[in-house]
């Protein structure tokens, strides 16, 4: 059970008033409610990601952006001694279903962000494929390892249709172009569950989960989750004014040229994510990621308007 007025009394915040978990959050993450105000807690799972975090909340901050603030403890540290981080709480909402209209600026807003984040000197062990979240998102893994996570698990006949196969088969043909891009500090989870709105209003994206990435990438993430998951047919129009909305200089023409392929890769990221973690944890493999298999399907059923001009 969490501790809170131990965690309250290592960051200086007095005694807690109320506790309650985030609407719609990581039961991991709680809200904590002192005298000085309503906070964020969070366990700390890698010291040096909460370094990193206060190095790019204050550049976003610094360009006009708002993030939620970490908060050290009276000992002057960022990870407690129980092993927790403490941020400010940011009011607002996170919308599921967004409108057109909330896509729009969350995607001006993602542009913003990642212009400021190239500011921000990225740890060179970042991209070392630290943990099972930081391998999944590699081109290269998904290429050699996803076949391998899918035998066997999925629906009768998925198999036979050759989509998968033809998805990374499109990441494998861009991945020397895809190497080529400039690498910077990227979120690497941009979604609907990540973007606090009020109104049409971006307030802040949270749960900043730090990738050495291009651009494109991040914002391949962003575009996955508000056009292509649980779509049965997609709008390339909405596709690329969301790729030209969230681009934070105009793109090259070797990234508009890949794009697609880039777009497969998250779709693909994001069915291999949950049978990856289960392999690495050795346990029985999840129930087959329907939705998310069919986002692959859509995409490749959509590919040649989606390289249209």
């Amino acid at each position: 059970m969490l501790d809170t007025a131990r965690i309250a009394a290592e960051f200086g915040l007095g005694p807690p008033l109320s506790v309650s978990q985030l609407a719609g959050g990581h039961p991991d993450v709680t809200r904590l409610t002192t005298a000085r105000g309503s906070f964020v807690v969070k366990p700390a799972y890698a010291a040096d990601d909460a370094d990193l975090y206060d190095r790019a909340a204050g550049v976003l901050s610094a360009a006009g952006i708002r993030q939620a603030r970490p908060l050290r403890t009276t000992a002057g540290a960022l990870v407690s001694d129980s092993g927790h981080t403490v941020q400010e709480f940011l009011p607002g909402q996170a919308c599921l279903l967004p409108t057109g209209a909330q896509t729009a600026a969350t995607m001006r807003h993602a542009a913003a962000y990642h212009a400021a984040l190239e500011a921000v000197p990225v740890p060179a062990g970042l991209h070392a494929g630290r943990t099972v979240w930081d391998r999944v998102a590699s081109a290269e893994y998904l290429v050699a390892a996803l076949p391998g996570l899918l035998r066997g698990h999925g629906p009768p006949g998925y198999a036979a249709d050759g989509m998968i196969a033809a998805a990374l088969s499109q990441v494998e043909r861009a991945l020397p172009q895809m190497r080529e891009l400039p690498r910077q500090l990227v979120h690497g989870d941009i979604g609907p569950d990540n973007v606090l709105m009020d109104g049409d209003e971006v307030i802040a994206i949270i749960d900043f989960t730090p990738l050495c990435e291009p651009v494109l990438f991040a914002v391949a993430t962003a575009v996955y989750w508000y056009h292509v998951h649980g779509r049965r047919q997609l709008d390339p129009g909405g596709i690329r004014a969301c790729l030209d909305a969230a681009a934070p200089r105009p793109w090259t023409a070797a990234e508009r040229e890949i794009w697609p392929a880039m777009l497969a890769r998250e779709a693909l990221r994001r069915l291999a994510t949950p049978l990856a973690v289960a392999a690495e944890a050795g346990s029985r493999p999840p129930a087959w990621p329907a939705a998310r298999y069919q986002a692959v399907v859509t995409l490749l059923e959509s590919w040649r308007q989606l390289h249209a001009r």
